[in-house]
């Protein structure tokens, strides 16, 4: 159904069911939305703007994303869902006297942060603000401008509210808990793809690997490389600046943690110039290591030629250094002869064998990025650059203005692939790529996520990343699916935290009617996707109602009673499309007593072009099967009426303790057994009884060691130590 509203534009979007979930809590606290890519939170930003201004019509709503491509993008989007025309996009290009004229006479801005920052600071007042929506929500951290604009909003806004949208917040616990402290984030809504309402809406998105084995010619250089290298390494250890001299165990991270102890050290009056001197030169000898076997001969002579017009003290030693001038020459004569990355010729095979669809490369290095279109245009493919706005190198950066043309002649198809770097990576919307090309992994979790996200946005993408075998290729890849899995752990934690805390998303924290006072009312916990019906509206004039987002059903009326609610032709619908059974199987084993509202007038068995047993069937096994009570009401009014009187009901009877789990108690005792075990943390199904069967019995699972747990296959230390905290910690009764 499409969504009905003032500000929205008719039959503009349909909400899918997360989506709605997302909206109805994000619009009264500051929230934290991380969706995997693809999945629509700028419609989710569209519709909680909407209320915001028809909740406040005279104010304003800030939207804020990095790059000026991201902008624009995102004010298209949301012309083609909401109804006022006073949008505009401002960013550092318009004059200030323009841009405040803007700001005046708009009423949704949309910017990047830095140009807001700015403005804040020539006296740019966001009091009239309802809603700032942060895009890449996960840049909120140090000094970047997000920082500056939430907390200045936040103490001069009449009615401030604050969205942070992200698909990636950080694989580090520290991070994510300083974005959610910089945007003063009280809710996070994290959805990942696995999770049951996201998973059908995910597009598969094929991997494959392509390692290649680098050349002789290229071994010999690294070698030379590491020598050089390896003489400074050793130094920093002896200075015992370093652990180790082991170059496996060196790496940027740690070099770079080395100079700024030395840079301290010299802000401190220290002599610590000469290790300053090693450690620069450590650096720069690094990066060339990396450019060999990640890029190749083209970038690491480019490299180098750069690094020699340097003046430096660090660049002045390594060049006295008759190892290094040797390697500037073997360098740029393997390139002259033609030598360069086996790379280079398998993103060739790959393009040419899929010449027909939209393709993007990304590469960390604007040197790779002229060298691979240099490359695809020799085998007549037509490639064009996609890079920055910073000059380097001499080279002159892409102006934003020319990053919205090129982006819409990809779209156009006038070219084939479009070589990028990382500022292709955030968010931008190319609405058909179906293969991306990583020209080497990279050690972000962040990054490879946005990366592998410009896929499979609306239809099945394939993913190619290219590996050097044993080089930091497959290191950085390893350190970024570790990190990734990290992320991944640290989003449902998020989440579950926000569940416990709030206590939305769970059974077991639904409180009903207090029967020892008189005054209390009849509450029912309605779902948020009925919160258009006319049901909600019969229901407040009789009782409390709450929206929430229900994990099972449409109405809870009581701890054992709850109701799921489907038109005739909904319930045929979910036969055919095999929802039915699913939501009976959830329904009835989280509740005592399940019902079924079949509502609507006509003949079921007409609806639609399905057999009448198939129909026939499908009530026999609901009522036989699951137990479910099938109530018929004639339309949404009927409906709101026969909750109430069950509510009523269940409610005026003696008070029940709440159960602590939705589930019913099962009847025989190997049930009742894994029943118990089941409750256990991150306990399954089938590993209370893989449990059972190796123990024996429920007191033989509670009384082993968490060691012996650990020998049981799926069940880690992480897992083996919650289910011993649970069993051994000592009950405390709360308060």
């Amino acid at each position: 159904m499409h969504v009905t509203h003032p500000l929205v534009k008719p039959e503009a979007i349909k909400l899918r069911s997360y989506q709605e979930a997302v909206v109805a809590r994000a619009i009264d606290k500051n929230t934290l939305v991380v969706l995997p890519t693809g999945l629509g939170k700028t419609i989710i930003a569209a519709m909680v703007a909407a209320h915001r201004l028809y909740k406040f019509p005279s104010s304003k709503i800030l939207f804020l994303a990095p790059t000026r491509p991201l902008v624009v993008q995102h004010e298209k989007m949301f012309r083609g869902i909401l109804t006022p025309d006073e949008m505009v996009t401002i960013t550092g290009m318009d004059a200030i006297s323009k841009r405040k004229e803007l700001w005046n006479s708009n009423q949704l801005i949309f910017s990047t942060p830095q140009t807001i920052e700015n403005d804040i600071y020539r006296g740019l007042d966001l009091k009239d603000v309802s809603l700032v929506i942060f895009d890449e929500a996960h840049r909120a951290v140090g000094s970047y401008a997000y920082v500056a604009i939430a907390e200045e909003y936040m103490k001069k806004a009449n009615e401030p509210l604050i969205m942070g949208l992200t698909a990636s917040p950080s694989s580090d616990r520290e991070t994510v808990e300083a974005i959610r402290k910089n945007l003063f984030i009280e809710r996070v809504e994290a959805k990942t793809e696995h999770d049951a309402d996201v998973k059908s809406h995910i597009q598969k998105t094929k991997i494959e690997w392509l390692r290649v084995e680098l050349p002789s010619e290229f071994k010999s250089v690294k070698k030379l490389i590491e020598d050089i290298l390896r003489d400074d390494i050793r130094e920093l250890k002896r200075r015992q600046y370093l652990n180790s001299a082991s170059l496996a165990s060196i790496n940027k991270r740690a070099l770079l943690n080395v100079q700024a102890e030395i840079r301290k050290e010299i802000t401190q009056g220290m002599d610590s110039y000469v290790p300053a001197s090693l450690v620069a030169s450590a650096i720069k000898i690094n990066h060339a290591l990396e450019l060999l076997e990640t890029q190749g001969i083209s970038s690491l002579d480019s490299y180098l030629e750069r690094m020699r017009k340097q003046r430096s003290k660090a660049i002045k030693r390594l060049f006295m250094d008759e190892r290094m001038r040797n390697l500037v020459k073997v360098v740029h004569d393997l390139r002259v002869m033609g030598v360069d990355h086996p790379k280079l010729d398998e993103l060739v095979r790959v393009v040419k064998e899929n010449d027909d669809k939209k393709i993007i490369i990304f590469t960390q290095y604007r040197d790779s990025v002229d060298k691979i279109i240099e490359r695809l245009n020799e085998n007549d493919i037509l490639a064009h650059e996609f890079i920055g706005q910073a000059s380097r190198g001499g080279k002159k950066g892409m102006t934003q203005k020319r990053q919205v043309e090129v982006l819409e002649n990809f779209k156009e198809g006038k070219y084939t692939a479009l070589v990028a770097t990382s500022v292709a990576e955030e968010g931008i919307d190319i609405p058909r790529v179906d293969i991306v090309i990583f020209y080497e992994p990279v050690p972000s979790e962040i990054r490879t996520i946005q990366r592998r996200g410009r896929t499979g946005r609306n239809s099945a993408g394939n993913v190619f990343v290219l590996m050097a075998k044993g080089t930091r290729d497959e290191a950085y890849y390893w350190s970024s699916l570790h990190k990734e899995r990290k992320m991944g752990k640290i989003v449902r934690e998020m989440r579950d935290d926000i569940d416990k805390d709030a206590g939305q998303q769970s059974l077991l924290k639904y409180q009903f009617k207090d029967k020892s006072d008189p005054e209390a009312d009849i509450m029912v916990y309605v779902d948020v996707r009925e919160r258009n019906t006319r049901i909600l509206k019969v229901l407040r004039d009789k009782a409390k109602v709450e929206l929430r987002q229900l994990p099972v059903g449409d109405f809870i009326l009581s701890d054992r009673v709850c109701c799921e609610r489907k038109t005739k032709a909904d319930f045929v619908q979910s036969i055919i499309d095999k929802r039915l059974l699913a939501q009976a199987r959830e329904l009835s084993s989280n509740f005592e007593i399940p019902i079924l509202i079949l509502e609507g007038d006509g003949d079921l068995y007409l609806l639609r072009d399905i057999h009448p047993n198939a129909i026939r069937g499908a009530l026999a096994s609901l009522a036989i099967n699951f137990g479910i009570s099938i109530i018929p009401t004639r339309d949404e009014e009927d409906t709101a009426n026969f909750l109430y009187t069950v509510a009523k009901r269940e409610q005026d009877y003696e008070k029940r303790e709440i159960v602590l789990r939705g589930e019913k108690k099962p009847l025989l005792l190997d049930e009742r057994q894994r029943y118990i075990i089941e409750s256990l943390p991150n306990v399954s199904a089938v590993l209370a009884k893989r449990l059972l069967e190796e123990f024996g019995s429920v007191r033989g699972v509670i009384n082993a060691s968490e060691k012996e747990l650990m020998n049981i296959e799926a069940i880690g230390k992480g897992k083996a130590g919650e289910i011993g905290k649970v069993v051994r910690s000592r009950y405390t009764k709360r308060k």
